[in-house]
Protein backbone atom coordinates (compact mmCIF):
# COMPACT_ATOMS: atom_id res chain seq x y z
CA UNK A 1 0.00 0.00 0.00
CA UNK A 2 1.62 3.25 -1.19
CA UNK A 3 1.65 6.62 0.52
CA UNK A 4 -1.05 7.85 -1.87
CA UNK A 5 -3.47 5.46 -0.12
CA UNK A 6 -2.54 5.24 3.54
CA UNK A 7 -1.80 8.96 4.04
CA UNK A 8 -5.33 10.19 3.12
CA UNK A 9 -6.84 7.18 4.90
CA UNK A 10 -4.99 8.09 8.11
CA UNK A 11 -5.98 11.76 7.82
CA UNK A 12 -9.65 10.90 7.28
CA UNK A 13 -9.65 8.39 10.15
CA UNK A 14 -8.03 10.82 12.60
CA UNK A 15 -10.38 13.63 11.56
CA UNK A 16 -13.47 11.46 11.99
CA UNK A 17 -12.26 10.23 15.39
CA UNK A 18 -11.66 13.80 16.59
CA UNK A 19 -15.04 14.82 15.20
CA UNK A 20 -16.84 12.00 17.01
CA UNK A 21 -15.06 12.82 20.27
CA UNK A 22 -16.03 16.50 19.99
CA UNK A 23 -19.66 15.66 19.21
CA UNK A 24 -19.98 13.87 22.56
CA UNK A 25 -19.28 17.06 24.50
CA UNK A 26 -22.09 19.01 26.13
CA UNK A 27 -23.13 22.58 25.32
CA UNK A 28 -22.12 24.37 22.15
CA UNK A 29 -18.76 22.50 21.78
CA UNK A 30 -20.76 19.33 21.20
CA UNK A 31 -23.72 20.90 19.45
CA UNK A 32 -21.61 22.43 16.69
CA UNK A 33 -20.01 19.15 15.46
CA UNK A 34 -23.41 17.43 15.60
CA UNK A 35 -25.12 20.09 13.50
CA UNK A 36 -26.10 18.71 10.05
CA UNK A 37 -24.55 21.70 8.29
CA UNK A 38 -21.18 21.15 9.97
CA UNK A 39 -21.29 17.44 9.18
CA UNK A 40 -22.27 18.05 5.55
CA UNK A 41 -19.57 20.57 4.74
CA UNK A 42 -16.98 18.71 6.75
CA UNK A 43 -17.73 15.57 4.75
CA UNK A 44 -17.42 17.51 1.49
CA UNK A 45 -14.03 18.87 2.57
CA UNK A 46 -12.78 15.37 3.42
CA UNK A 47 -14.09 14.00 0.12
CA UNK A 48 -12.28 16.74 -1.80
CA UNK A 49 -9.09 15.95 0.10
CA UNK A 50 -9.38 12.30 -0.90
CA UNK A 51 -10.01 13.26 -4.53
CA UNK A 52 -6.90 15.47 -4.58
CA UNK A 53 -4.83 12.62 -3.14
CA UNK A 54 -6.19 10.24 -5.79
CA UNK A 55 -5.39 12.69 -8.57
CA UNK A 56 -1.87 13.12 -7.21
CA UNK A 57 -1.43 9.35 -7.14
CA UNK A 58 -2.72 8.97 -10.70
CA UNK A 59 -0.37 11.65 -12.02
CA UNK A 60 2.53 10.02 -10.22
CA UNK A 61 1.79 6.60 -11.72
CA UNK A 62 1.34 8.09 -15.18
CA UNK A 63 4.75 9.76 -14.87
CA UNK A 64 6.38 6.45 -14.03
CA UNK A 65 4.61 4.75 -16.94
CA UNK A 66 5.82 7.43 -19.37
CA UNK A 67 9.40 6.92 -18.24
CA UNK A 68 9.18 3.19 -18.84
CA UNK A 69 7.68 3.76 -22.28
CA UNK A 70 10.17 6.51 -23.16
CA UNK A 71 7.49 9.06 -24.06
CA UNK A 72 8.31 12.73 -24.58
CA UNK A 73 7.89 15.37 -21.91
CA UNK A 74 5.29 17.14 -24.03
CA UNK A 75 2.72 14.53 -23.04
CA UNK A 76 3.20 15.38 -19.36
CA UNK A 77 2.62 19.06 -20.08
CA UNK A 78 -0.63 18.30 -21.90
CA UNK A 79 -1.84 16.09 -19.06
CA UNK A 80 -1.00 18.81 -16.55
CA UNK A 81 -2.96 21.39 -18.52
CA UNK A 82 -5.97 19.07 -18.68
CA UNK A 83 -5.92 18.16 -14.99
CA UNK A 84 -5.10 21.58 -13.57
CA UNK A 85 -8.66 23.03 -13.85
CA UNK A 86 -10.03 19.97 -12.05
CA UNK A 87 -7.42 20.17 -9.30
CA UNK A 88 -8.04 23.91 -8.90
CA UNK A 89 -11.83 23.52 -8.68
CA UNK A 90 -11.60 20.68 -6.17
CA UNK A 91 -9.14 22.72 -4.09
CA UNK A 92 -11.45 25.75 -4.04
CA UNK A 93 -14.43 23.60 -3.06
CA UNK A 94 -12.41 21.99 -0.27
CA UNK A 95 -11.28 25.36 1.11
CA UNK A 96 -14.80 26.84 1.04
CA UNK A 97 -16.24 23.71 2.67
CA UNK A 98 -13.69 23.92 5.48
CA UNK A 99 -14.47 27.60 6.02
CA UNK A 100 -18.20 26.86 6.10
CA UNK A 101 -17.79 24.08 8.65
CA UNK A 102 -15.57 26.27 10.84
CA UNK A 103 -17.89 29.27 10.42
CA UNK A 104 -20.88 27.21 11.51
CA UNK A 105 -19.02 26.31 14.70
CA UNK A 106 -18.56 30.05 15.35
CA UNK A 107 -22.28 30.65 14.76
CA UNK A 108 -23.07 28.01 17.37
CA UNK A 109 -20.78 29.79 19.81
CA UNK A 110 -22.65 33.01 18.99
CA UNK A 111 -25.92 31.24 19.75
CA UNK A 112 -24.62 30.11 23.13
CA UNK A 113 -23.25 33.59 23.85
CA UNK A 114 -26.62 35.16 23.08
CA UNK A 115 -28.42 32.63 25.28
CA UNK A 116 -25.95 33.27 28.11
CA UNK A 117 -26.47 37.01 27.72
CA UNK A 118 -30.25 36.54 27.77
CA UNK A 119 -30.38 34.72 31.11
CA UNK A 120 -28.16 37.41 32.64
CA UNK A 121 -29.66 40.53 31.04
CA UNK A 122 -33.36 39.66 31.29
CA UNK A 123 -33.37 39.60 35.14
CA UNK A 124 -31.78 43.06 35.31
CA UNK A 125 -33.69 46.26 36.15
CA UNK A 126 -32.63 48.40 33.19
CA UNK A 127 -35.45 50.94 33.16
CA UNK A 128 -39.04 51.59 34.14
CA UNK A 129 -40.17 50.02 30.86
CA UNK A 130 -37.96 46.96 31.36
CA UNK A 131 -37.94 45.84 35.02
CA UNK A 132 -36.85 42.41 36.23
CA UNK A 133 -37.74 39.54 33.87
CA UNK A 134 -39.56 41.83 31.46
CA UNK A 135 -38.55 42.81 27.91
CA UNK A 136 -40.08 45.67 25.98
CA UNK A 137 -41.14 45.57 22.34
CA UNK A 138 -38.39 44.38 19.93
CA UNK A 139 -37.76 47.77 18.34
CA UNK A 140 -37.16 49.64 21.57
CA UNK A 141 -35.80 47.02 23.95
CA UNK A 142 -32.37 47.68 25.44
CA UNK A 143 -32.27 44.10 26.68
CA UNK A 144 -32.87 42.69 23.20
CA UNK A 145 -30.14 44.93 21.83
CA UNK A 146 -27.62 43.72 24.41
CA UNK A 147 -28.45 40.09 23.66
CA UNK A 148 -28.07 40.69 19.92
CA UNK A 149 -24.75 42.48 20.38
CA UNK A 150 -23.47 39.47 22.33
CA UNK A 151 -24.09 37.33 19.25
CA UNK A 152 -22.58 39.96 16.93
CA UNK A 153 -19.43 40.17 19.02
CA UNK A 154 -19.01 36.39 18.88
CA UNK A 155 -19.63 36.02 15.16
CA UNK A 156 -17.78 39.05 13.81
CA UNK A 157 -14.60 37.04 13.24
CA UNK A 158 -16.14 35.16 10.29
CA UNK A 159 -17.70 38.23 8.68
CA UNK A 160 -16.64 40.02 5.52
CA UNK A 161 -13.12 41.40 5.71
CA UNK A 162 -13.79 44.38 3.45
CA UNK A 163 -16.35 47.14 3.21
CA UNK A 164 -19.59 46.32 1.47
CA UNK A 165 -23.03 47.73 0.71
CA UNK A 166 -24.30 46.76 4.18
CA UNK A 167 -23.02 50.18 5.28
CA UNK A 168 -22.26 51.53 8.72
CA UNK A 169 -23.34 49.86 11.92
CA UNK A 170 -24.85 53.13 13.12
CA UNK A 171 -25.98 53.87 16.65
CA UNK A 172 -26.51 50.19 17.47
CA UNK A 173 -22.77 49.70 17.57
CA UNK A 174 -20.67 52.29 15.78
CA UNK A 175 -17.57 50.64 14.33
CA UNK A 176 -15.48 53.68 15.22
CA UNK A 177 -16.34 53.16 18.88
CA UNK A 178 -15.02 49.61 18.62
CA UNK A 179 -11.81 50.80 16.95
CA UNK A 180 -11.25 53.44 19.62
CA UNK A 181 -11.72 50.82 22.31
CA UNK A 182 -9.08 48.58 20.74
CA UNK A 183 -6.68 51.52 20.35
CA UNK A 184 -7.11 52.45 24.00
CA UNK A 185 -6.66 48.85 25.14
CA UNK A 186 -3.38 48.40 23.29
CA UNK A 187 -2.12 51.84 24.33
CA UNK A 188 -2.76 51.04 27.99
CA UNK A 189 -0.90 47.77 27.44
CA UNK A 190 2.08 49.65 26.04
CA UNK A 191 1.73 48.04 22.62
CA UNK A 192 0.91 49.34 19.17
CA UNK A 193 -2.46 48.48 17.66
CA UNK A 194 -2.24 45.58 15.18
CA UNK A 195 -2.77 46.52 11.56
CA UNK A 196 -5.79 44.25 11.13
CA UNK A 197 -7.78 46.32 13.64
CA UNK A 198 -7.98 49.28 11.25
CA UNK A 199 -8.01 47.31 7.99
CA UNK A 200 -10.55 44.55 8.76
CA UNK A 201 -12.28 44.93 12.12
CA UNK A 202 -14.70 47.72 11.16
CA UNK A 203 -15.91 45.83 8.07
CA UNK A 204 -16.33 42.58 10.02
CA UNK A 205 -18.29 44.30 12.78
CA UNK A 206 -20.58 46.11 10.35
CA UNK A 207 -21.24 42.93 8.38
CA UNK A 208 -21.99 40.90 11.51
CA UNK A 209 -24.38 43.57 12.79
CA UNK A 210 -26.20 43.83 9.48
CA UNK A 211 -26.52 40.07 8.91
CA UNK A 212 -27.21 38.67 12.39
CA UNK A 213 -30.71 38.29 13.83
CA UNK A 214 -31.72 36.97 17.24
CA UNK A 215 -35.06 35.45 18.24
CA UNK A 216 -35.94 34.98 21.92
CA UNK A 217 -38.74 32.79 23.24
CA UNK A 218 -41.67 34.56 24.89
CA UNK A 219 -42.43 34.12 28.61
CA UNK A 220 -44.43 31.03 29.46
CA UNK A 221 -47.16 33.12 31.12
CA UNK A 222 -47.12 35.75 28.39
CA UNK A 223 -45.84 38.69 30.46
CA UNK A 224 -42.97 37.95 32.83
CA UNK A 225 -40.20 35.37 32.64
CA UNK A 226 -40.07 33.03 35.61
CA UNK A 227 -37.05 32.96 37.91
CA UNK A 228 -36.09 29.46 36.71
CA UNK A 229 -37.79 29.45 33.33
CA UNK A 230 -36.01 28.02 30.30
CA UNK A 231 -35.23 30.71 27.73
CA UNK A 232 -34.59 29.66 24.13
CA UNK A 233 -32.46 31.90 21.92
CA UNK A 234 -31.94 31.39 18.19
CA UNK A 235 -29.24 33.18 16.18
CA UNK A 236 -29.65 33.56 12.41
CA UNK A 237 -26.54 34.61 10.54
CA UNK A 238 -25.64 34.95 6.86
CA UNK A 239 -22.24 33.28 6.79
CA UNK A 240 -20.04 35.18 4.34
CA UNK A 241 -18.50 33.16 1.48
CA UNK A 242 -15.16 34.46 0.24
CA UNK A 243 -13.67 31.75 -1.99
CA UNK A 244 -14.02 32.58 -5.72
CA UNK A 245 -16.08 30.22 -7.91
CA UNK A 246 -16.83 27.83 -5.03
CA UNK A 247 -18.96 30.40 -3.18
CA UNK A 248 -21.55 30.21 -5.97
CA UNK A 249 -21.97 26.49 -5.26
CA UNK A 250 -22.65 26.84 -1.53
CA UNK A 251 -24.64 30.04 -1.11
CA UNK A 252 -26.77 32.67 -2.72
CA UNK A 253 -26.09 36.27 -3.61
CA UNK A 254 -26.87 38.72 -0.85
CA UNK A 255 -29.81 40.97 -1.62
CA UNK A 256 -28.59 44.27 -3.04
CA UNK A 257 -24.96 43.13 -2.78
CA UNK A 258 -23.78 42.13 -6.25
CA UNK A 259 -20.74 39.89 -6.09
CA UNK A 260 -21.22 39.01 -2.39
CA UNK A 261 -22.45 35.54 -1.42
CA UNK A 262 -23.55 34.03 1.87
CA UNK A 263 -25.02 30.84 3.33
CA UNK A 264 -27.81 30.96 5.91
CA UNK A 265 -26.93 29.41 9.27
CA UNK A 266 -28.90 28.93 12.49
CA UNK A 267 -28.00 27.98 16.05
CA UNK A 268 -30.48 27.54 18.90
CA UNK A 269 -29.67 27.11 22.58
CA UNK A 270 -31.79 26.95 25.72
CA UNK A 271 -30.56 28.00 29.17
CA UNK A 272 -32.29 28.50 32.51
CA UNK A 273 -33.13 32.05 33.56
CA UNK A 274 -30.97 33.32 36.42
CA UNK A 275 -33.74 35.57 37.70
CA UNK A 276 -33.44 35.11 41.45
CA UNK A 277 -33.11 38.37 43.33
CA UNK A 278 -31.52 38.37 46.76
CA UNK A 279 -33.04 40.69 49.36
CA UNK A 280 -30.27 42.58 51.23
CA UNK A 281 -30.94 44.46 54.45
CA UNK A 282 -29.89 48.08 54.15
CA UNK A 283 -27.87 49.25 57.13
CA UNK A 284 -27.33 52.87 58.14
CA UNK A 285 -23.80 53.93 59.05
CA UNK A 286 -22.17 55.02 61.28
CA UNK A 287 -23.41 52.76 63.99
CA UNK A 288 -22.78 53.81 67.60
CA UNK A 289 -22.33 50.54 69.43
CA UNK A 290 -21.79 50.72 73.18
CA UNK A 291 -21.74 54.53 73.16
CA UNK A 292 -25.34 55.23 73.90
CA UNK A 293 -27.65 57.02 71.54
CA UNK A 294 -26.25 59.68 69.28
Amino acid sequence: MGPSVWVPAAVVACTCAAWAAGARASGWPGGAPRDPMTVRYGAIALACFVVLCVLAGVMRRMGRWRKRCGQADGTAAIEMVLLMPIVLLVSLVMIQSMLLAAGNVVVHYAGYSAARAAIVVIPEKLSFEEPRNVMDIPGASEKRLRIRLAAVEAVKGVGAGRKGPWGSAGSAGDAQVILDAYDRFFSLSGRSTPRWVHTMLAAKWEYALAHTRVAISDPANGDIYGDHEDIQVSVYHDLYLSVPVARRLFGSELGGSEGHYAASTTATYTLTNQGMEDEIDVEVFPRYVGRGSS
